[in-house]
């Protein structure tokens, strides 16, 4: 192998980013817009959850939809900075995890989506 295909193969590693947002609304106007632009194969939303977390000094709670992204580490940066743009929050969450094991046929299939 190659260092071009190390590189490529690196570029397709699957990635699962973390977000939340507001509504349900917004978690749909969200994934629809990652998956029409092959920046996700698949959003999934759960189900309204309640978040306490700290905000501008103040212990806050909100309800909020839970997205799981799924998605390659190429697609990372673009995909960041397109929830940046149509997202409600001021900072909104963007965490990257990155599954050291992920089924054959459903890599295959993730990375194809995202092309």
């Amino acid at each position: 192998m190659t260092f071009d295909d190390t590189h490529y193969k690196s570029l397709q590693q699957p990635c699962i980013v973390l977000s939340t947002t507001n509504s349900q609304e917004s978690a749909i106007k969200i994934a629809q817009h990652l998956l029409n632009n092959h920046l996700a194969a698949c959003v999934s939303l759960l189900p309204e959850m309640k978040s306490v977390y700290l905000w501008k000094g103040n212990v806050t709670e909100d309800k909020e939809i839970l997205l799981l992204i799924k998605s390659t580490i190429g697609n990372q940066q673009a995909l960041f900075d397109a929830i940046k743009e149509i997202h409600p929050y001021e900072i909104p969450e963007l965490i990257r995890l990155d599954p050291n094991q992920v089924e054959d046929n459903y890599l295959q299939w993730l990375v194809n989506s995202v092309r």
